[in-house]
């Protein structure tokens, strides 16, 4: 099992593919696909690096509760980097880790060569605050099966749930009982960072892709954001709901490539 000893804990990690070195900041939460297809994809084209944040999968525990905000994981993303020998890499962010991104490129901007960010946020405006702490509420008065069904109509839109009700059901019964105080330490560092004081300082190349059907992040903050950055692009797609990385994989990954392409 490859892990990275640095300061403040182990990290797990993985490595596949060569080339150009994209680090992965994917989602903690996974539908019956879950990310690998897509991760595969882009490990044709790249060095893909994929890591388990601390407190998560099978990295150490958080050791202090600073390192839960974003600028504390962006902070273990560098260390990773010292770890592995990496100077400078693209990264692909998505969801929280945009916000982890967005850090690292403001505070270290000679280690980012690249900047990809899915269904991101701005700020924890009011429609995100309601729908974090809604989650939050949710963990602590429903079942596992319950709750993994709430988590799924939130971030699967119904087109891919009808693909794969079966399979739905599957994860729902098999759902293990949700950490109540960890989902609300993690949304609430969500909601806590305001990406707009930064946004302006970037210097990478970077692209924003939003869904208009993303419930929980929806297309306005990924709009805003991308208005804020100088020199960003934005890829507006129709469809994916909260999940793009699982639910338009080979559509992502396509467009990932490109823009690296085009920047590199």
């Amino acid at each position: 099992m490859p892990l990275a000893q640095i300061e403040g804990g182990d990290i797990y990690y993985e490595e596949s593919g060569s080339g150009a070195v994209l680090a992965m900041l994917l989602p903690l939460s996974a539908g019956p696909v879950g990310v690998r297809p897509f991760q595969d994809r882009l490990a044709e084209r790249f060095r893909v690096v994929r890591y388990d944040q601390r407190g998560t999968g099978r990295s150490a525990p958080v050791a202090v509760p600073e390192r839960m905000t974003m600028a504390g994981r962006a902070a273990e993303l560098a260390q990773l980097f010292d770890a592995l020998e990496i100077e400078r890499a693209h990264l692909f962010c998505h969801s929280t880790g945009c916000g982890i991104g967005l850090s690292l490129a403001a505070a270290c901007p000679d280690r980012v060569a690249g900047l990809v960010l899915a269904n991101p946020w701005s700020h924890g405006d009011a429609h995100l605050t309601t729908m974090q702490r809604l989650r939050v509420a949710a963990a602590r008065e429903l079942d596992p099966y319950r709750y993994a069904w709430f988590n799924a109509s939130l971030l699967f839109p119904p087109d891919y749930r009808r693909a794969h009700a079966e399979a739905f059901k599957n994860l729902a019964r098999n759902a293990a009982p949700q950490d109540a105080d960890r989902i609300e330490g993690r949304l609430e560092a969500i909601l806590d960072f305001d990406a707009r004081p930064l946004a302006p300082g970037l210097t990478c190349p970077t692209l924003v892709v939003t869904a208009a059907d993303d419930q929980l992040m929806p297309l306005w903050l990924g709009a805003e954001l991308a208005a804020l950055i100088p020199g960003a692009a934005h890829c507006a797609l129709e469809g994916g709901g909260h999940m793009l990385p699982e639910t338009r994989g080979d559509a992502l990954a396509s467009t990932v490539v490109d823009f690296f392409d085009r920047v590199s």
